[in-house]
């Protein structure tokens, strides 16, 4: 369950930022802390380096390795932008064209303009400008634009958090092992002596409850997938005051709506004429302004902006949004990667409580790792 927590003065929102504050201040560190700083300096300098931006006029359509897809980069290395997680890109489909059939990891489609119908995991979805679709992991899918005008997606994902992190499957080749006999007793690592192996597969010899527990989360969660929601239409989506304060959600592709996204979400920020919100600050975000004109304060920086922009918003960067149209609203794509912090980030950082008194270390104390050490080990325990 998340924990709550209130941001003080011996916070760090990760243990490089902590590690840098540190040196900076002259703290002795360890080797692995000095090179902690070191990559938080070197992240925060590329991070101060990263434009907050995106202009209309610098995206590009491509034609890419995707047959009848055309790319344009918007939130992308490629572009100097300082990306942690987030991807956000323009896909392009010609009158009458469709792509290949295709499967990747988690992507949000917002369908701009277009119209025709895309085939996700044997199922036909039909499709039209202001549709989004939850493309999920690993699900066979294929679109295809049946109008007279170009389709146009916005597309967005946790592509450059997926970069660093390999899900490669467990595979076995099939050769030779060393077998044993299946009455064969081996030690229990803490001294309880020689075990006696209770099968947990009735059909396969090698096998544990840790892998067979695992097997049922990932048919668990397949089936969660599989049963959720692919598709949210225009005229279902729902607007609601939000807690920026200053604007209006209308969530789009959200787990309140039924949606198993796992690493981020889709919604549209609306701001009435005139208008401006609170200034915050949160997670990484992506931001596309779909309509409208105003400008943005990003770290006390004014940054104006049109339709067809977008901003790329770092974590921790206090920020507020400004309509300067006094007559029509703006309307804002939001990409955020909520449901991943909350499964693996619920508490963030480090946070200590400094003590009146700390316990000092003798000046002569020498540490030793633990093979290091001469003494007897206390085994055969007692059940």
């Amino acid at each position: 369950m998340p924990v709550r927590f209130e941001v003080t003065d011996r916070w760090w929102p990760t243990m490089g930022t902590r590690a840098l504050d540190l040196a900076e201040k002259g703290v002795q560190l360890s080797s692995g802390e000095k090179a902690e700083a070191e990559r938080e300096r070197q992240s925060r300098e590329r991070r101060l380096a990263s434009p907050p931006f995106v202009r209309r006029d610098q995206i590009k359509l491509e034609k890419s390795s995707h047959r009848g897809v055309y790319i344009g980069d918007i939130v992308s290395p490629d572009i100097g932008l300082a990306t942690h997680m987030l991807s956000a890109e323009i896909q392009h489909i010609p009158p009458g064209v469709h792509t290949e059939c295709h499967r990747h990891g988690e992507r949000l489609v917002h369908v701009m303009t277009g119209t025709g119908y895309s085939m996700i995991d044997g199922v036909r979805y039909d499709w039209e400008p202001g549709d989004s679709i939850h493309i999920k992991t690993g699900v066979w899918h294929q679109h295809f634009n049946t109008g007279s005008e170009p389709a146009n997606f916005f597309v967005s994902s946790a592509a450059r958090l997926l970069e660093q992190m390999v899900a490669y499957p467990l595979v076995y080749k099939g050769d030779n092992f060393s077998d044993v006999s299946d009455d064969f007793q081996p030690e229990h690592p803490f001294g309880l002596g020689p075990q006696e192996i209770v099968p947990v597969d009735p059909n396969e010899k090698w096998n544990s409850s840790v892998h067979m527990n695992r097997k049922e989360r990932v048919d668990a969660l397949e089936k969660r997938s599989r049963e959720s929601r692919t598709m949210i239409k225009w005229n279902q989506a729902k607007i609601e005051r939000s807690q920026h304060k200053g604007d209006f959600k209308v969530a789009l592709i959200e787990p309140v709506l039924g949606f198993d996204t796992r690493l981020v979400t889709l919604s549209i920020h609306q701001m009435p004429p005139a208008s401006y919100t609170e200034t915050h600050k949160h997670e990484e975000a992506v931001v596309w302004i779909r309509t409208g004109r105003g400008y943005s304060i990003i770290e006390g920086e004014r940054y104006d902006w049109q339709a067809g922009d977008c901003m790329h918003i770092q974590p921790g960067v206090w920020h507020q949004h400004f309509n300067t149209d006094p007559e029509r609203v703006s309307q804002h794509l939001a990409i955020m990667p909520t449901p991943l912090l909350e499964q693996v980030a619920s508490f963030v950082g480090l946070e200590v409580v400094e003590e009146d008194e700390p316990e000092s270390i003798p000046e002569n104390y020498t540490p030793k790792l633990p093979w290091e050490y001469d003494y007897s080990v206390p085994w055969p325990k007692k059940p």
